[in-house]
């Protein structure tokens, strides 16, 4: 275009080159104005372009960035789910020993080997929110929307919250376990293995901490489960607040 206008201004100085001289530094000057405007006019045109070129490749950034996490999120709420399924398969032994100690008059022997029959394991949860993580780590939070920015961060303070939580748990049902075995020793066959008899008093203490265990472990599953289930909840949340980008 600014090709076009010089040639135009050119071709008009030849036609007049014979005229008045002041004519011609008229003629001129408005030419020469005419074209610092073009040229000023396509500096700004190029500008916008250019910034409509950064705006679109910060659209694509984000939105690779938002269905990096909304993959994680769903691979989170997947793992939740198998957490949620071994907390309700370990629930069910610990309540049916339970049971059948809440029956009474049982022989202590009988109810040491039962309890030595239920497996309540220790149950941690690890986060999938690798991208998010990496997005606050490199400085690129900027490319998420205010919306999208709360529901990561409400997310990742429930997945922080159950984690501390459950440390804590496991640590108390620890402390049992180590008490417990220092009532009978470790392994738990150690004293029938030397011919020695343990007194009804140790067998009641092993028991205790061996109740209070299980107490511990079916606490930290009743957690999980909960809080589970509140992740769950802000997960779906979040990705629909992320496949929104109406606010980008």
């Amino acid at each position: 275009m600014i090709k076009i206008f010089r040639t135009i201004r050119q071709n008009m100085l030849l036609e007049n080159k014979t005229g008045k001289p002041a004519y011609h530094i008229s003629r001129y000057l408005k030419y020469a104005i005419g074209e610092i405007v073009l040229v000023v006019i396509g500096i700004l045109i190029a500008l916008q372009i250019n910034n409509l070129n950064e705006d679109r490749k910060e659209f694509q950034k984000s939105k690779i960035y938002c269905d990096k996490i909304i993959n994680d999120i769903i691979s989170d709420t997947l793992n939740i789910n198998v957490l949620i399924k071994d907390c309700d398969d370990m629930e069910m032994q610990g309540n049916r020993y339970f049971s059948y100690f809440n029956q009474g008059n049982i022989d202590i022997d009988k109810l040491i080997d039962s309890s030595k029959k239920v497996n309540l394991g220790f149950i941690r949860y690890f986060p999938v929110n690798y991208t998010y993580l990496d997005m606050q780590s490199s400085g690129n939070s900027n490319l998420l929307n205010e919306k999208q920015k709360n529901a990561l961060i409400e997310l990742s303070s429930s997945q922080d919250l159950i984690q501390i939580i459950i440390e804590k748990t496991i640590s108390r049902a620890q402390d049992q376990l180590s008490l417990k075995d220092n009532v009978l020793g470790y392994p738990n066959d150690f004293y029938s293995k030397m011919d020695i008899k343990v007194s009804e008093e140790k067998k009641l203490q092993w028991l205790l901490h061996q109740h209070l265990l299980f107490k511990n472990n079916l606490i930290l599953y009743s957690y999980i489960k909960r809080f589970g289930e509140t992740i769950k909840e802000q997960s779906k949340k979040a990705i629909l607040i992320l496949k929104d980008d109406s606010d980008i």
